[in-house]
C-alpha cells in the first residue's frame, strides 16, 4: 500500500513540475522582449537640396545693379516703399550692356538651363499684437493675403522688354512662361500695425523645397535683407 502511495505522490510531483516549466508559458514573454528591443527604421527619404543657384536683391540704375545689404527709408501709408530686382548673383555690383530684360533672360538660362526652378519671395514681420506673419509669394494670387499691411506687386521685365511702360503681373496672365524679375512693396492701409522691421527674402525653388508642416522655405538658394522704417523706433 505504501508503495502505491509513494508512486502516486511521485506522479503528482512530476505533473506539478511539468506544468510549471512548460515552455509555452515563456513564449509571450520572449515575444514581448523581442518587441521591446525592436528598432523602428525610418525609411522616409531625407530632404537634400541640390539647388546651388546664387540669387540676390538689387537696385537697378542705368546699366548697373547694386546689391542691397539692407534698406532704410521713411515709409508712408499707401505709398511705395521700394522696388527690388531679383538677380542671379551676390556680387556687390553687376554691370551689363543692352537691355536689362535680355541680360536677365540670358543669366536665367545660364543658371537654370532646364528651367527646373522658379523665383519666389517671402515677407516676414511682427504686428503690434504679437502676431508673426510669414508670407510666401509665388505669383499674383499669393500677393493678396496680407494686403492691408503690405501691398505686393510682381513684375516681368522680360515679357515687356519692348515696352517703355508696363504694369505688374495680373493673375490672368501668369503662367509657366512668366519671369518674376522684380517685386514692389507698398505700405498698406494697416501698415502702422507692423512693429518690427520687415524681412524680405528672395529664393529659387522647386516642389520639395518647403517644410511639410511649417510650409517655410528650406532650400539653399536664398537671400534676405532687413527693411527699416526710419519713422519707427525698434526695440
Amino acid at each position: 500500500m505504501k508503495k502505491y502511495i509513494a508512486i502516486i505522490i511521485m506522479i503528482l510531483l512530476l505533473c506539478s513540475c511539468s506544468e510549471k516549466d512548460n515552455p509555452k508559458d515563456h513564449v509571450p514573454k520572449i515575444k514581448e522582449e523581442v518587441k521591446d528591443n525592436q528598432q523602428v527604421v525610418d525609411d522616409t527619404p531625407k530632404y537634400v537640396d541640390d539647388n546651388n543657384i546664387v540669387i540676390g536683391l538689387y537696385d537697378r540704375n542705368g546699366n548697373s545693379l547694386s546689391l542691397y545689404k539692407s534698406f532704410e527709408t521713411r515709409v508712408q501709408v499707401k505709398k511705395d516703399i521700394n522696388t527690388f530686382q531679383a538677380f542671379f548673383s551676390n556680387d556687390e555690383t553687376v554691370s551689363y550692356s543692352g537691355r536689362y530684360a535680355e541680360y536677365y533672360y540670358q543669366k536665367f538660362n545660364e543658371v537654370n538651363p532646364e528651367k527646373k526652378y522658379k523665383v519666389g519671395f517671402n515677407l516676414s514681420y511682427e504686428l503690434n499684437d504679437g502676431t508673426k506673419i510669414s508670407q510666401n509669394i509665388f505669383g499674383p494670387s499669393t500677393t493678396q493675403t496680407n494686403y492691408d499691411y503690405i501691398e505686393v506687386y510682381l513684375y516681368d521685365a522680360y515679357k515687356h522688354r519692348n515696352d517703355s511702360f508696363y504694369s505688374h503681373i495680373e493673375e490672368n496672365e501668369y503662367n509657366d512662361d512668366t519671369f518674376i524679375t522684380s517685386i514692389k512693396l507698398t505700405a498698406g492701409s494697416k501698415y502702422n500695425d507692423i512693429k518690427s522691421r520687415i524681412t524680405l527674402t528672395v529664393f529659387t525653388y522647386d516642389d520639395d523645397d518647403f517644410d511639410e508642416e511649417t510650409k517655410e522655405y528650406r532650400g539653399n538658394s536664398k537671400y534676405s535683407i532687413l527693411i527699416s522704417d526710419l519713422n519707427k523706433n525698434y526695440e
